[in-house]
């Protein structure tokens, strides 16, 4: 009897330790910083094809629709947004591209924002494709 606790207490204890080993893997957000009361500013750091550093920012009231949204390169300043396509649901999806032409590259610029005014809005995906000038 005491050797099949023994054993017992032993195999628990391994599975212990092995299971502990394993951790979940991150999720990454996008980080909200509330600025002023209700007032949200969403950022999504990114780099462009040719390794500068970039970041979008959009900003919105909470339980409303987004009012701004830029994109800022390193070195080279705002890239002014256009809106491509509005996708209409439960969750909303609107395309915006970009054009700047820098120092000695043309940047090509994508970004992806989705949500609602209910659940708030998220920078689902930004890109800049640098082309040699």
């Amino acid at each position: 009897m005491k050797k099949t606790i023994a054993l017992l207490v032993a195999s628990l204890a391994f599975t212990v330790c092995l299971f502990s080993s394993f951790t979940p893997e991150k999720v990454t957000l996008s980080p909200k910083k509330v600025t002023r009361r209700g007032v949200v500013t969403v950022t999504k750091n990114f780099t462009t094809s040719n390794g500068l550093a970039a970041v979008a920012t959009l900003q919105y009231t909470t339980g409303q629709v987004y009012s701004s949204i830029t994109v800022t390169i390193q070195g080279e300043g705002n890239v002014p947004l256009t809106s491509v396509s509005h996708s209409s649901g439960p969750i909303y999806a609107d395309t915006f591209e970009g054009y700047k032409a820098g120092s000695y590259y043309e940047y090509f610029v994508d970004v992806l924002v989705t949500g609602n005014p209910t659940i708030g809005w998220q920078i689902g995906d930004a890109s800049a494709e640098a082309v040699v000038i």
